[in-house]
């Protein structure tokens, strides 16, 4: 009777915990139905479906499970039917999120999230899990102090009879051990006196035995001191001849130091020589170039006197290759300075979206030239990074001026910033610049950031430059703190990726929009 009930309490306690497992594992399956939904939508990554629909099939099993479980509990049973309606309207509002990400677009997949439908239904969901659990818990405490009573109960009936039946055994095993005691006494000790004799004789045996062992082991020690005598010979021999090698080694690193330090010498030598040379030659070129520049609108004014209609162009052509020669020479100047580490940050709290909307106005002109559509996406306000505006401005002048060059006409280009969703910490924030144009040949993902690299080969190129404008670009991105990568499709375009470290300052920090407008000319557009 006892040992049945106390069965029943426990398949009792094992049935509630089922419960209880079951509504977790439904709430679970939920979320990771959601989680997968949120993935594909923010990356329109296919894999991001797989936990998706791995999530939905748990679903159902799960759900099906806690309702057979909750059968026989009609109170449960409610909970669950109206669970289900919830869990429905969830699992269709995140399909239909998964299918407009795929059919539409982000921003529209991204709506269904923003409308807080989702987070209604889920709490709503939760409140219902919680209802169920805080009645599982409630009787399951109430099964398990059942169970704890019937087990107290079945361990005293173990006791009881534990107690009985030892007392009997004590009693027949004490008559029997009296009865038998004095025949054992007697064949023990005529036992004891043959093991004696046995084990003195085993004992003879053993000592002569040993006695012999002992005797081979001597010999063979004396016979292993020698041989380690004469190991021990070679291996002093040996050493002596190890430390000769030794200090010639020693010896020859010694040299190879000495020479490395004056090739390193004679390198920063070169270096200094290279920088001053690029600093004076910069200097000795600009000068007459802003003669040339000068006169060439002079000229263009009508002083000292009108110049034919004819000469007009030719005036306009000679102003565009001084303005070409000179932003060569400036790339070159400022890649000169980066090498040489001389580049100075000024860093400080940037506000993105004013610096988006500087960068505008500056290339408009060329793209309406050009027949480009160009968009710039909406950027939080409040989105600010740490890093000295002078120089973002010329990376994204850089970017958009290269996207321009290799953008067919017709061609679109994006600018965009945002928060990195994928960074844990929030420490960066991205700037892209994506375009429809050439692409870049998958041979020169990586080479594109090298000095003097150009996408076009030097026979068929269509766009003018001097290849360093990428490479700086990313030099001035790394000494900000952050870095600059690409992304591209031949044929279908690319997409440059600026990443800088956030910041969170007060509204008073934050540098405003027209900040830093007036560069120095050392800082001009370097086009690649």
């Amino acid at each position: 009777m006892g040992l049945s009930e106390a069965r029943l309490s426990r398949d009792a306690v094992i049935h509630t915990r089922d419960v209880i497992e079951s509504t977790l594992a439904t709430l679970s399956d939920l979320q990771d139905v959601e989680t997968g939904e949120r993935g594909f939508i923010i990356t329109g990554d296919e894999r991001y479906l797989e936990p998706y629909r791995r999530g939905l099939a748990s679903l159902h099993v799960d759900s099906a499970r806690l309702r057979s479980l909750t059968r026989d509990n009609p109170t449960h049973q409610l909970r669950l039917d109206t669970l289900a309606v919830l869990i429905s309207q969830r699992s269709a509002l995140l399909a239909e999120g998964v299918e407009r990400r795929r059919s539409i677009n982000f921003d529209s997949a991204a709506m269904i999230v923003r409308s807080g439908q989702g987070r209604t239904l889920m709490d709503a969901v939760r409140l219902r899990i919680a209802n169920i659990n805080t009645s599982e818990k409630k009787l399951l405490d109430e099964r398990r102090a059942m169970q704890a009573r019937h087990e107290r109960i079945l361990t005293l009936i173990l006791i009881l009879g534990t107690i009985l039946g030892v007392i009997l055994a004590l009693v027949l095993n004490g008559m029997l051990l009296r009865s038998a005691e004095n025949e054992a006494r007697l064949a023990r000790e005529v036992e004891e006196r043959n093991s004696r004799l046995e084990e003195q004789n085993v004992e003879l045996e053993q000592q002569a035995v040993q006695l012999q062992e002992q005797a081979s082991e001597l010999e063979m020690q004396n016979d292993e001191l020698h041989s380690t005598s004469e190991t021990l010979a070679d291996q002093a021999a040996e050493l002596e001849m190890q430390a000769e090698q030794l200090e010639a080694t020693v010896r020859a690193l010694d040299e190879q130091t000495r020479a490395a330090e004056a090739a390193r010498a004679a390198a920063e030598l070169a270096n200094r020589a290279k920088s001053d040379f690029l600093a004076t030659m910069s200097h000795e070129l600009r000068t007459p170039l802003n003669a040339i520049a000068g006169y060439a609108q002079l000229m263009q004014l009508g002083v000292p006197e009108p110049v034919p209609a004819a000469h007009l162009d030719y005036l306009t052509r000679i102003q565009q290759s001084q303005r070409h020669l000179l932003g060569v020479i400036n790339s070159v100047l400022n890649f000169a300075r980066i090498e040489a580490g001389s580049v100075i940050y000024e860093i400080r709290d940037v506000q993105i979206a004013g610096l988006l909307a500087e960068v505008e106005p500056l290339v408009a002109p060329q793209m309406q030239t050009r027949g480009h559509k160009y968009a710039c996406l909406p950027c939080d306000p409040a989105l600010v990074v740490r890093a000295d505006p002078d120089k973002v401005r010329q990376i994204l002048l850089n970017l958009l001026s290269n996207a321009i060059k290799f953008t067919p006409s017709a061609g679109e280009i994006i600018l965009s910033a945002e928060a990195l969703l994928d960074d844990p910490d929030e420490k960066f924030a991205a700037i892209r610049v994506s375009d429809t144009g050439l692409g870049v040949p998958p041979d020169k993902i990586t080479s594109i950031f090298d000095p003097f690299v150009q996408v076009e080969s030097s026979h068929n190129r269509t766009a003018e430059g001097t290849g360093l404008g990428l490479a700086i670009s990313r030099e001035l991105a790394r000494g900000m703190g952050g870095d600059l990568v690409v992304e591209s499709t031949l044929g279908q375009g690319s997409t440059f990726t600026l990443t800088l470290p956030r910041s969170k300052p007060a509204p008073t920090e934050i540098v405003p929009p027209n900040a830093g407008l007036s560069e120095s000319r050392d800082t001009s557009l370097a086009s690649s």
